[in-house]
């Protein structure tokens, strides 16, 4: 049976439950207990929600490249698309569980002349499982390691969804030189109240940081030397990312920035009403306040749709984009 990646805290707040973050491996069950909040099964099934989702796959014309890049000692899968003298390179990350398939209708919808990069994060897809611990870091050092066997020097726009919104912005802090825009598409928020099996009932996942080390991204062993497999490291790496953003004040400078927000939510089960009320409001209210990030920035709510923004509204996804890419051939303001 083939493992993915999850740790025991889940976004609630959105539309799909999936879990958040990648960290210690767990295998595939047929039955989840959630003490916390009563839900049996239903984490499992709304897991794999994103996946039925990708059964249809457009593509725009244009000459498609899809291939394993191997990094290390594992293959990513990547998909491109447009031409490879484009003057600007879309890259996709997708959110937990997902895969390069997400963006296939976004990607139709984007101008032949640009070129577009979506890619399956180890253990996911068609891709190879990676070393262990599957951190944040990892991650997005490993695409850092992607774009570079496959020649993307840059400029690129970041396109990020969900936990997907996190991993573009670490990309942005620790390898943004040629990081030229970025939109988010409902994505986590570092301080989001999350539903926590491991902490029995809901928490902001980062103030359970007590300081662990997280081991430093590599490619040279299947399992970091550093790695403490009872350990699980997305708290330090939520906490982190809020320090920096602090600390930073607007860490995206003027790069454009747009952040697409769900107009859906759906209560969770066992969540009380006047708690799932004050919840949805911070969520909201947090994804709106990500456009701080930059001074060149554009909030967009999308009222008919919930996480899955990119399936249910492939065409708002694309209009930002093409929003950002306007904004940095013009240099003028979103």
């Amino acid at each position: 049976m083939n493992t993915f990646h999850i740790t025991c805290h889940y976004n609630f707040l959105d539309k799909a439950i999936r879990p958040e973050c990648c960290g210690r491996l767990y295998k595939p069950v047929l039955r989840l207990d959630f003490p916390c909040l009563g839900l049996q099964f239903t984490m499992l099934l709304l897991f794999f929600t994103q996946m039925a989702y990708a059964q249809v796959n457009p593509i725009r014309s244009g000459s498609l490249n899809e291939r394993l890049v191997k990094i290390g000692f594992h293959n990513l899968f990547v998909s491109s698309n447009g031409p490879q003298d484009a003057r600007l390179t879309v890259v996709f990350e997708s959110g937990a569980g997902g895969s390069s398939k997400d963006w296939a209708q976004v990607s139709m919808l984007l101008p032949s002349t640009v070129r577009t990069i979506a890619y399956d994060r180890a253990g996911l897809g068609k891709s190879e499982a990676g070393p262990q611990p599957r951190t944040m870091a990892q991650e997005v050092f490993e695409l850092h390691r992607l774009l570079k066997k496959a020649h993307i020097k840059g400029p690129i726009i970041l396109v990020g969804q969900s936990i997907g919104g996190l991993l573009v912005r670490l990309y942005t802090e620790r390898y943004g030189k040629n990081v030229a825009g970025l939109v988010l598409v409902d994505p986590t928020h570092e301080s989001s109240m999350l539903g926590s099996i491991k902490y029995g009932g809901w928490v902001r996942l980062r103030e359970k940081a007590v300081g662990k080390v997280i081991p430093k991204p590599q490619l040279k062993n299947k399992v970091n030397p550093a790695y403490d497999a009872a350990a699980d490291y997305i708290a330090e790496e939520f906490q982190k990312i809020y320090l920096f953003s602090m600390k930073n004040g607007q860490p995206l400078v003027n790069r454009p920035l747009v952040v697409i927000g769900a107009g859906k939510r759906n209560q969770p089960p066992g969540t009380p009403d006047e708690q799932w009320k004050l919840l949805r409001a911070e969520r909201d209210k947090q994804v709106q306040d990500l456009t701080l990030l930059s001074t060149n920035s554009k909030f967009i709510l999308d009222s008919n749709s919930g996480h899955l923004i990119h399936y249910d509204n492939p065409k708002i996804v694309a209009k930002a984009i093409k929003m950002v890419i306007r904004s940095i051939e013009t240099k003028k303001k979103l």
